[in-house]
């Protein structure tokens, strides 16, 4: 399925009128930026439901920290409400295990790539879902970094849909694999930057650069200074092997919550902080979070994708 038209939904997004809505209704304005995201999951259900009656993989792809996780758990219960049985398969549970993935030249491995991911595996489960609705899926260990010695089963009645989230999701390696119309394509991430009067304040990169930070040293036993050197891995991977493809989505889906540095600021200037020596880029980037309004955590709904972050969501 191709679609011509395909674009996003776009955000007010300037650092003045943010903080005004921190200042004087935050509520509200987290209401508005919750239930517009909502309204494009709702959409993306209806569009499967009404377009593609023979799918079934919805697969949903996008760069690190673009909220891909908790979206497929809110696309689940979208097509839950429409009748539409739904199973959700990360392809992170597919990685190969630390030092399993191909060697850069700097001699690091690149868990970017989506040989990192056993791809023989993943076909034949995935093979497996559509002949039979069930399959056996492997399950990766993120505290040791490697598979976990047991495997989840999942089944689903006819006409079930399982959501395929991970950022090799729409890679023809992968998706080009199944039969035409089984398939729909999803492509989520941070498409617009932060800004003042003047330009750019916090860029869309840095936008996820941070949501990563945060959420890394608070459930991926990583520390900042980890996720720090990674990151330039993470960008050239994203530019080789999930930006070439997301131009074949079936549908766009812009994952910004304009006020996120309001609350992802309690966490992050701190880990900023601890890694900035030497990096003026880094101290820059600190600063402009001390530039937004705080607002505490407490105001962020448990089914926003921030809380993928943050923690208390329903991905967890």
């Amino acid at each position: 399925m191709n679609n011509f038209a395909n674009s996003y939904l776009k955000y007010v997004n300037h650092m003045e009128a943010i903080n005004e809505g921190a200042r004087e209704n935050p509520e509200r304005m987290i209401q508005q930026i919750e239930e517009s995201y909502h309204g494009q999951l709702r959409m993306v259900a209806e569009r499967v439901r009404e377009y593609c009656a023979g799918c079934r993989l919805l697969m949903l792809s996008g760069p690190s920290s673009s909220g891909k996780t908790t979206t497929a758990h809110l696309l689940s219960r979208y097509l839950n409400d429409r009748g539409i049985a739904t199973v959700l398969i990360s392809l992170d549970n597919f990685y190969r295990g630390e030092n399993q993935a191909p060697v850069l030249e700097n001699g690091m491995h690149d868990y970017e790539s989506v040989d990192a991911l056993d791809l023989a595996c993943l076909e034949n489960s995935l093979s497996d879902f559509i002949r039979t609705n069930e399959c056996e899926i492997p399950v990766f260990d993120f505290q040791t970094r490697r598979p976990a010695p047991y495997t989840r089963h999942i089944s689903l009645p006819k006409g079930g849909i399982a959501i395929v989230e991970g950022i090799h999701a729409l890679n023809p390696r992968i998706c080009g694999n199944f039969p035409e119309g089984t398939l729909f394509k999803v492509y989520v991430s941070v498409k617009q930057h932060l800004k003042d009067r003047n330009g750019i304040v916090i860029s869309a990169e840095q936008v996820r650069f941070i949501r990563r930070l945060v959420r890394d040293r608070a459930f991926r036993n990583t520390s900042p200074e980890r996720t720090l050197r990674m990151w330039p891995v993470v960008m050239a991977g994203e530019n080789k092997y999930i930006r070439p493809y997301s131009r074949g989505s079936d549908m766009t889906v812009n994952s910004i919550h304009i006020y996120e540095p309001c609350v992802l600021r309690h966490s992050a200037i701190p880990l900023l902080e601890q890694i900035s020596a030497g990096r003026s880029d880094l101290q820059t980037l600190a600063e402009n979070l001390k530039r937004f309004t705080p607002l505490p955590v407490e105001l962020v709904p448990e089914d926003s994708i921030l809380r993928e972050f943050l923690g208390g969501g329903v991905s967890e």
